[in-house]
């Protein structure tokens, strides 16, 4: 189990193992790293990439390394199947000379000893919308059928990503378009591979809002929504995901958090339940 930089990983054994795993999330595959880091990462890796541990590096003033959670890349953690399942092995493993550590993690193989805990809510396939979403929920889904609003795939993400930026860039605290950058080539990277599903809602020819989804393994990751002014006054994220559910009847849709109780009292409209990752926290002297 040792440290490896990025240019020394070979591509398609990293993908291998990270598919191979009984933990898989599309962050982890090597394209997504490439481009939401800006190619600056490593992992500790085991045997001939038996399992894999990755993360995002920075460097402060240009000298000294540390190691952040990128945005659009909620969790991290270990991928494929390690001969001892044990986090804390993978965490120690990290070179000292990383000055800092901020990283996600999954829950799958268990919780850090020091670490915060924080939500990700996931609505679980099967899927029975009528018995699933709350009242509210469905109320806002009727409104919509009867406005006859539509919903439709297209290949625009920069379109869905100009449409977040208005909806939340402020709150977000990210600027348009250089903290968006390396988000958009990741998932041009994904679709790609088919592994992105974008869409769009209409309502006669006027624009709702749109989504992004990483595709994993039976998984729907929803890593980015976007209503316009029009599409948030009449509920428009409520068809969206209606339509993901129907879109993907076999996947389960993984929210993405919240830590917003506002944002995750949305999420629990569809019967979306907890499954916990983790923040692990180091700081030497940066």
């Amino acid at each position: 189990m040792k440290y490896i930089d990025r240019k020394n990983i070979d591509p398609h054994k990293w993908n291998t193992c990270v598919e191979s795993g009984p933990y898989y999330v599309p962050y982890a595959r090597f394209e997504y790293l490439e481009a939401i880091s800006n190619g600056s990462w490593g992992a500790i890796i085991e045997g001939n990439y038996k399992a894999v541990f990755p993360f995002a590096i920075k460097r402060k003033w240009g000298i000294f390394p540390y190691i952040y959670q990128p945005y659009f890349c909620q969790q991290l953690g270990i991928f494929g199947n390690p001969e001892k399942s044990n986090l804390h092995e993978f965490i120690k493993r990290i070179p000292w000379y990383f000055v800092r550590v901020h990283l996600n993690v999954n829950g799958y193989w268990g919780e850090p000893k020091t670490s915060v805990e924080l939500p990700n809510l996931v609505k679980k396939a099967p899927h029975n919308i009528e018995n699933d979403f709350n009242k509210d929920a469905l109320k806002n889904i009727r409104k919509l059928e009867g406005q006859q609003v539509y919903y439709t795939q297209t290949k625009d993400i920069r379109l869905i990503l100009k449409l977040y930026v208005a909806a939340w860039g402020e709150k977000a605290n990210l600027q348009w378009p250089d903290d968006y950058r390396a988000f958009e080539s990741a998932c041009q990277s994904m679709q790609n591979q088919s592994l992105l599903y974008a869409c769009l809602a209409h309502r006669g020819h006027e624009l709702m809002g749109g989504a992004l989804f990483l595709k994993g393994k039976k998984r729907l990751h929803y890593v980015c929504a976007a209503p316009t002014k029009e599409g948030r006054d009449c509920g428009i994220m409520h068809g969206v995901v209606k339509h993901a559910i129907e879109h993907f009847p076999s996947y389960d849709l993984d929210f993405e958090g919240s830590q917003i109780p506002s944002v995750a009292a949305f999420y629990k409209k569809f019967g979306a339940t907890n499954e916990s990752y983790y923040r692990i926290e180091r700081t030497l002297w940066l």
